[in-house]
This record gives C-alpha cells, sequence and structure tokens, in this order.
C-alpha cells in the first residue's frame, strides 16, 4: 500500500491511497465469506456456494460494497499514521473503479487543525456599556417579587380588567363555521399575559361575569397550525369567573414570609447584592465575547466546511435536548415553524462558524502563550464540581477519573480568554453618549 499527501487546502488534507491488488484480493475474499452465507443456489446447501459460481451467477459486484468496508478504513488508518496526519472530521471517500489484478486508487478529503495565524490579540480596544445597579432595578425586583406572592380575591361585580384571572368557556368559528381545536370550557387566563392570540385578552377588557361577548381576532400569518393562519376568527366568550391579584404590603412581615430576613431593609440589601453578582456576571461574559470576536476578527483562521458541518450537527443536538426538555420533538418544532432541518441548519451557520473560529483561536493562544494548569487550579475545578454532585472532593475525583484531560483542557481555555481579557483595553461608556451620536448621525443625514 502507498499513500501520497497531494496538498492542504482550507484545512482540509487531500491524499491519494493505493491499495495493491493482493489486498484488493483480501478484501474480495472476505466479503466473499461473508455474501456467501445470505444467498441460495439450487444445487448448494447456503453458504456451500465456490466463489467462483457466486461471481457469475450474481455478478462479482456484489462483493465490492463489503470488500471496500473492510479494506478502505485499514488503509486510511495506515495512511494517516504514515503521513503523520491528524483528522478532526469524518473523511470523505472517492474511490475509483474496481479493476482485476490492478490496484485500488483511493481519494481522501479530510479536516484537519487549521493553522491559525494569530493577529494582533494584545491590545485588543473593547468599548462596553457601562452597567450599574439602581435603587429603581432593585424597587422593579421587589415589585416581581411582590406580585409572585399575590393573592387571588374573587371579584363579583366588578369587571375584568388588565391583570385579572378570567375562568372563560369560548368557541371559535371562520366564516360561521367552529373550527377544530377552537372551543374550551373553564379555560383560566390572566389577562395581560399575551398567551392567548394577539388582540383576544384586551377584548375582554370590561367584560362582566355571565355576559357574552364576541371578541374577532386574526390569526398571526406565522401561526403553528397552516390552515388557520392569517385568517379572520369570531370567538364567543362567556366570563365564569374573574379573580383579582391583592398584593402584599412591603413591610418586615413580608419579608420574613419570603426570605431569610428579619427585615426589609436586610431583604432589599440582599436583593441589591444578588442583582449586582447578576450584573457582573453579565459584564464579565459581554467583555468575553467582544474580546474574542475582535481576536477571530484580527486572526486568520481557516475552516474546513466539515468542521463548520460537524459543529452544526452538534448544535442540533443540543438544540433537540432542549425540545425535548419542554416535551417536543425536532419534527414537531419543524412543523410548528414551518420549516425544515436544512432551515435550521442554515440559520445556526454563522454561529457554527463563529464557534469553531473561537476554539481553535484559543487552542493557538494556549500553544502559542505557554499556558498551563496549576495542581491548586485543578484542585478547585474539583471542589466545584464536588459542590455541584453534591459529594466530597476524592469522591468527585473519582467521577471525574475518565475527563480529567478534558477538564484540564477546558481550563486551560478558560485562561486563554482571561489573557486576551487581560491585555485588552476595556472602556466603558455611558448609554446617554450612543443616543447623543445617533442623534448626531441623523442630523447629518
Amino acid at each position: 500500500m502507498g499513500a501520497v499527501l497531494e496538498k492542504i487546502e482550507n484545512s482540509e488534507a487531500y491524499i491519494a491511497i493505493e491499495v495493491d491488488p493482493d489486498k484488493l484480493e483480501e478484501g474480495l475474499e472476505h466479503a466473499y465469506r461473508k455474501v456467501v452465507k445470505q444467498v441460495s443456489i439450487p444445487g448448494f446447501r447456503r453458504g456451500r456456494v465456490p466463489r467462483q459460481l457466486l461471481e457469475a451467477h450474481f455478478g462479482k459486484e456484489v462483493l465490492y460494497q463489503d470488500a471496500l468496508e473492510y479494506i478502505v478504513p485499514h488503509a486510511y488508518e495506515e495512511a494517516i499514521t504514515e503521513l503523520s496526519i491528524e483528522p478532526i472530521a469524518q473523511p470523505d471517500f472517492d474511490i475509483e473503479e474496481i479493476e482485476d489484478g490492478q490496484p485500488l486508487q483511493v481519494k481522501v478529503r479530510v479536516a484537519v487543525k487549521p493553522d491559525v495565524q494569530l493577529g494582533e490579540i494584545e491590545g485588543l480596544e473593547v468599548r462596553i456599556p457601562r452597567m450599574e445597579i439602581t435603587d429603581q432595578d432593585v424597587e422593579r425586583r421587589l415589585e416581581d417579587i411582590r406580585s409572585r406572592y399575590a393573592q387571588l380575591e374573587e371579584k363579583t361585580d366588578e369587571p375584568v380588567e388588565s391583570g385579572d384571572v378570567a375562568t372563560i368557556d369560548f368557541a371559535g368559528y371562520i366564516d360561521g363555521e367552529l373550527f377544530e381545536g377552537g372551543a374550551g370550557e373553564d379555560y383560566s387566563l390572566e389577562i395581560g399575559s399575551n398567551t392567548f392570540i394577539p388582540g383576544f385578552e384586551e377584548q375582554l377588557i370590561g367584560a362582566r361575569i355571565g355576559e357574552e361577548k364576541e371578541v374577532k381576532v386574526t390569526f398571526p400569518e406565522e401561526y403553528h397550525a397552516e390552515d388557520l393562519a392569517g385568517k379572520e376568527a369570531l370567538f364567543k366568550v362567556t366570563v365564569k369567573t374573574i379573580e383579582t391579584r391583592k398584593l402584599r404590603e412591603l413591610d418586615d412581615e413580608f419579608a420574613q414570609e419570603v426570605s431569610q430576613f428579619d427585615t426589609l431593609a436586610e431583604f432589599k440589601e440582599d436583593i441589591r447584592n444578588n442583582l449586582v453578582q447578576m450584573m457582573e456576571g453579565r459584564k464579565k461574559e459581554f467583555i468575553n465575547q467582544e474580546v474574542l470576536d475582535k481576536a477571530v476578527a484580527a486572526s486568520e483562521i481557516p475552516l474546513a466546511e466539515a468542521v463548520v458541518n460537524m459543529q452544526i450537527e452538534h448544535m442540533l443536538q443540543q438544540f433537540s435536548q432542549r425540545l425535548a426538555s419542554q416535551g417536543l420533538t425536532l419534527e414537531q418544532y419543524y412543523q410548528f415553524t414551518a420549516s425544515t432541518q436544512e432551515d435550521l441548519a442554515n440559520d445556526m451557520r454563522p454561529e457554527a462558524e463563529r464557534t469553531a473560529k473561537i476554539n481553535f483561536l484559543l487552542e493557538k493562544i494556549v500553544e502559542e502563550k505557554g499556558i498551563e494548569v496549576t495542581d491548586e487550579e485543578m484542585d478547585k475545578q474539583i471542589e466545584e464540581a464536588a459542590q455541584g454532585m453534591g459529594v466530597d472532593p476524592e469522591q468527585a475525583k473519582q467521577n471525574l477519573a475518565g475527563i480529567m484531560d478534558n477538564l484540564e483542557f477546558s481550563v486551560k481555555m478558560d485562561k486563554a480568554v482571561k489573557y486576551l481579557v487581560d491585555h485588552a483595553k476595556i472602556e466603558e461608556y455611558e448609554t446617554s453618549e450612543v443616543n447623543d451620536e445617533q442623534s448626531e448621525s441623523a442630523s447629518d443625514e
């Protein structure tokens, strides 16, 4: 067998493999022993048909598929070892026509780690909006909590208002005909939640218990049920009960009931601290992403199509798992959104390319900057994992034994991001600056 590296272009290696005739014959003999067990020829017991007769009866081509499945993977593995190539995706094979007594010619195209050329990654200039937590933010959060703990009280004489929860019976008609799925009884609907068809909830405001109200709506053009999309409908709705939310007094008693604190002042301070932590997390992530995008733009990172497709496949699997957690399948998602897997893959492609480039960029930084992981850093990772697992660090270490290399690699990648951030020039600006710039731009136009 012989293998030649023809070229590496756009992070793809092109390899020519020549399989010796005797190796090809070995593959055909292997295929014969497999195929002969599956065929019957009158006068011969199953599995006893001579190879020459089998080929004459069915054609030699009947052996080719199994022979290639036996030969090509071995030849490929030998070739990449001989040529010192490290593939990062599944190869594409192009096999020329098989000829008796002649070597088998196999062309291979496979994605390899790209030759990343880092640009000026130190001193990257990044501008981010100034983030701070105000008293108004704390009050809004407190009101959200207050609303969550509101008590429902039944209304008897007053009409429906925004924020009320109404129990309704309804029947929907299109062109005077009741449509499938358009009727319901004892349906609990929060007015203003926007969970029903756009325009439906607002028209119930002012309705009273026992009153039948006609509600006219138009289904959205992108509605998941194609037979209803874009059509006008009339709903006859009867309000059966109305409940309104009674907000609790914001005092120490409320704080004691909904938190671990004795006073409302302490509860507010805890809300502020939590909001600050969340803001710092958002700020850090914002800076990381901006710096990464700048570093990618400054560097040359060629991508093989196979790598992008592999990343898209990974993203599709993750998306499918998220849907499954909500009780949905990809097929249902395609039906509801009137889309296909190809549409979803195309939508994911830009982010897939970005993710792949970032990963190769960080690997190159780890390599060029000699980033290593200390024992103390690994111990910290294990301790954090132990807390998440609810076990002691030693047990966590045993649980993670099979993926310690991956964990160490992940820490190196995080340190590479930190390297970029530590060497970047971060400038914060007031959001009013953006508004002023936009106003000036509009005036110039």
